[in-house]
């Protein structure tokens, strides 16, 4: 694994390739032909991209076990190991005040 990519990174991430695919399908009305199936597969190619991003790091930094799935809020807690997984940035937050 990416050591660079934690789970918010990936969040963002696979949510602008969801975005990038919508925007590849939804270009596919306004073409015909080969630049029409050019434009779905890219779409499509995205779609698999955001989930296989999702599957390798949406884990919790640390138990590494997946977090729930899906294109909602982050969690602030860990379902399974039960740690703050927004912990670190709220000590950040303090220092600076």
């Amino acid at each position: 694994m990416n050591p660079k990519m934690n789970y918010k990174k990936a969040a963002e991430v696979s949510n602008w390739m969801f975005i990038a695919s919508m925007a590849a399908i939804g270009g596919t009305f306004f073409f015909t032909g080969t630049t029409q199936l050019v434009l779905f597969a890219i779409g499509i190619g995205l779609i698999v991209a955001a989930i296989v991003v999702r599957i390798v790091y949406w884990r919790c930094p640390n138990c590494k076990k997946m977090l729930k799935l899906g294109f909602r809020q982050e969690p602030n807690i860990c379902p399974r190991c039960r740690a703050n997984l927004l912990g670190e940035e709220k000590s950040d937050e303090r220092s600076y005040r």
